[in-house]
C-alpha cells in the first residue's frame, strides 16, 4: 500500500543555529556527554549516525516542540510546515532524517527529509501515523492506528509500499528501528502487558531484559545490537544495550533518575535522553569508543554523506 505524500522543499525550515552543551568530563562520567538545546526547558536526543549526526527534540521555554539536527557541534532547528510539533526520530549515514509532527488539528503524521526535501507520510485510512526509524536503504519504520484503534508497526520501503508488521492477538504495535539488512524491533502489546521484539522476515523474537516488567528495543545496529530503555519494578528507567551475541549490559547516566536511549550507530555510540535529579530532561550521547571493523559501507558502517 502506498503512502500519501505532501513534499515541501526544505526552505525557510532553519530558525537557529548554536553550540552544543557538554557535561563535565571527569572520571566517574567522562564516557557521557550532556546535550542541551540552548535556552530549551527539556533535551531529547533521538538518533546518531556514523557521521556523528545527532537529531531529536527540544521543548522551548514556551512550550513549544521543536525537531533538530546537531551537526559539526551546531544545531539546526527543524519544524514541519503548518505544525505545532514536530520531533526529528532518525538519521540514516546519508543524512536523511524521519521523525514526526502534529498539524494544526493536532493530528499526527510522519515524514521524511531527503535531499533537502520534506514529504508527509500518512498510512492510508489511518488516524495517525509515525515515523520512528530509518535506515541507509530509505526504509521508514513507524506506526499507524487504523479507525478501529488498534495500533500497527510498519515498514514504508523506499519504493513507497507499507508493510504492516504486527504480532498476532496483540492490540498495539510498534516498529521502531530498522537495520540494513531490513531487521527491525519494536514492542507489541498484549493484555496490557508490553513485550519487546526483533522481527527478520516475518519471524518474530521476543525481547524480555532479565528483571525488567517492560522493554523497549529502540535501534538495532548493522551488525544486530540493539538498545533501548527497560523499567524495573520499583518503577525506574534504565538503559540497555543487547548485544548480537546475546550479551546484555545495562547503564544509567551517572546520578540520572530515569535514563531513555533511542539511538544507536555503526560505531556504538548510543544518545538518548535522562532526567536528572531535578527533574530536567537532557540528551546524552554516550561515546563507547569502539571503533573496530563493524561492517562494509554497505552495512551502514561509513558515514556516506555528500
Amino acid at each position: 500500500m502506498r503512502p500519501h505524500w505532501t513534499t515541501y522543499l526544505m526552505l525557510g525550515l532553519v530558525l537557529g543555529v548554536s553550540k552544543m552543551a557538554r557535561a563535565d568530563d571527569d572520571h566517574e562520567n567522562r564516557a557521557f556527554l550532556m546535550i542541551d538545546f540552548p535556552d530549551a526547558a527539556a533535551t531529547f536526543a533521538n538518533d546518531i549516525n556514523s557521521c556523528g549526526d545527532i537529531v531529536g527534540r527540544y521543548n522551548s521555554a514556551g512550550g513549544q516542540s521543536h525537531g533538530f539536527l546537531l551537526s559539526g557541534g551546531e544545531f539546526i532547528t527543524i519544524d514541519a510546515p503548518g505544525s505545532i510539533f514536530t520531533a526529528a526520530r532518525a538519521i540514516n549515514s546519508r543524512g536523511d532524517i524521519s521523525g514526526i509532527y502534529d498539524d494544526l488539528k493536532t493530528r499526527r503524521h510522519g515524514f521524511v527529509i531527503r535531499d533537502g526535501y520534506f514529504s508527509s507520510i500518512d498510512y492510508p485510512g489511518a488516524t495517525l501515523t509515525s515515523a520512528n526509524g530509518m535506515n541507509d536503504r530509505r526504509d521508514v519504520t513507524g506506526r499507524y492506528v487504523s479507525e478501529d484503534g488498534r495500533g500497527h508497526g510498519h515498514v514504508l520501503s523506499a519504493a513507497d509500499e507499507f508493510r504492516t508488521i504486527d504480532f498476532q492477538d496483540a492490540v498495539d504495535n510498534e516498529a521502531n528501528g530498522i537495520n540494513n539488512r531490513g531487521v527491525v524491533v519494536g514492542r507489541y502489546v498484549i493484555a496490557g502487558t508490553t513485550y519487546g521484539y526483533r522481527w527478520d522476515d516475518g519471524e518474530f523474537t521476543r525481547i524480555d531484559i532479565p528483571g525488567a516488567v517492560f522493554t523497549w528495543p529502540h535501534r538495532i545496529s548493522p551488525r544486530g545490537d540493539i538498545t533501548g530503555p527497560y523499567d524495573t519494578a520499583d518503577g525506574r528507567r534504565h538503559g540497555f544495550l543487547l548485544s548480537r551475541h546475546g550479551r546484555v549490559t545495562t547503564f544509567d547516566v551517572p546520578e540520572a533518575i530515569v535514563t531513555f536511549p533511542s539511538g544507536l550507530n555503526p560505531q556504538g555510540d548510543i544518545v538518548g535522553n535522562y532526567t536528572d535529579a531535578d527533574g530536567r530532561t537532557h540528551g546524552f550521547l554516550w561515546i563507547r569508543g569502539e571503533r573496530d571493523d563493524h561492517g562494509d559501507s554497505e552495512d551502514g558502517a561509513d558515514c556516506q554523506k555528500n
